[in-house]
């Protein structure tokens, strides 16, 4: 039963704050969540989706794409941005055929159990594909070579896999996206985690692209089968080093600088090379530098305070245990990233020289 109010709208009481809105005024909050939802494409970012694109090409032997970086490196915009690519590329066959749903993404989130761990996968990758009645549905197992169809209260990884490998065939589905990917690591044994998704993309025709920290690795390196038609791309940080980063990082921080929440607007600029080198190179965590800081001035009615930007640095200790697993991840990958080839530069060159030299 509803029950309706007649009181009129200027006399129901405001809708209660969340307590960080408290002492802020609608406009105030706005400005900071449009602060917060601010994405800024960078050099390193472009020049991984370029990487990435062709990889994901119907008839590309990678069918297993993995994507790492550090941590804050920005991959959760770069995941958003790829997402807005690929479903703008996709537009034109959706439009032709309403059916077809050529992309899907997920996040593998840890939920504490271990054995439920794709059970829960699967079942996102079902919502994604908008299969209705999963719930009810009696899933059907493999069972001495037949098909042997369960009770609903017996929903088990494997019949809610061999639902979503119709639902990919029958969706046309293209690519499918897992954020966070390294939880996957908590579901089972790395061959057991590579051989699911090796098996999804051999009998539906789909893309996996993983996104998630350094710990992917591990996962490739298991099977050599799964490494041959698999690809690892590193979402690179800047260097203080380097003047063109040093450059590529001022501009970051000039547009993220205008979008500043505040009408007081600190001059971020005149220090982008100490806010590289506090943030490690990283843009992800240098927009949570940035976001702290804003909100302490919101909370100050506006003014900025210099000591501010000090509280939302990491502390020491924190940062120097980032950068440690950062390097450490870096260099675990390093050798294993899409484009380090055999070849190094001197012997890449005199290859091509000859392929020039010696056209049929």
């Amino acid at each position: 039963m509803i029950i309706k109010s007649d009181k009129q709208p200027s006399e129901l009481p405001p809708l209660k704050k969340k307590p960080w809105e408290v002492g802020l005024s609608a406009e105030m909050v706005e400005r900071q969540l449009a602060f917060y939802e601010t994405r800024v494409k960078h050099p390193a970012m472009q020049r991984l989706l370029d990487d990435l694109m062709p990889l994901l090409m119907p008839h590309s032997e990678s069918n297993i794409i993995v994507i790492t970086g550090a941590t804050g490196a920005g991959k959760s915009t770069l995941t958003r941005v790829l997402l807005k690519s690929l479903f703008q590329d996709f537009a034109q066959l959706m439009q032709d055929d309403t059916s077809v749903i050529p992309l899907i993404s997920v996040e593998a989130y840890a939920n504490g159990e271990r054995q439920h761990g794709f059970k829960g996968l699967f079942q996102s990758m079902l919502g994604q594909l908008v299969e209705p009645g999963t719930e009810q549905k009696a899933p059907a197992i493999l069972a001495d070579g037949k098909l042997v169809v369960q009770p609903t209260s017996k929903h088990t990884v494997a019949g809610l896999r061999l639902t979503l490998e119709a639902g990919l065939r029958e969706r046309r589905t293209r690519v499918g996206v897992i954020d966070e990917a390294a939880h996957l690591l908590r579901f089972a044994k790395d061959v057991v985690v590579m051989d699911t998704l090796k098996s999804l993309s051999n009998t539906t025709g789909t893309k996996w692209v993983l996104v998630g920290s350094f710990d992917l690795f591990d996962l490739i390196m298991e099977d050599g089968q799964v490494a041959r038609r698999a690809s690892i791309l590193n979402l690179e940080r800047y260097h203080l080093e380097k003047a063109e980063d040093r450059h590529t990082y001022r501009d970051v921080v000039a547009k993220l600088q205008a979008k500043w929440p505040s009408e007081e607007v600190p001059n971020f600029v005149a220090i982008s090379d100490a806010l590289l080198e506090v943030s490690l190179g990283c843009i992800g965590l240098l927009k949570s530098l940035l976001l702290d800081a804003s909100a302490m001035q919101m909370r100050n009615g506006g003014k900025w305070n210099p000591e501010f930007l000090k509280k939302a640095a990491k502390a020491n200790k924190i940062r120097d245990l980032i950068r440690r697993e950062i390097e450490v991840g870096e260099e675990k990958v390093r050798d294993a990233l899409y484009g380090n080839s055999l070849w190094d530069e001197a012997t890449f060159s005199k290859l091509v020289h000859k392929m020039e030299t010696t056209r049929a």
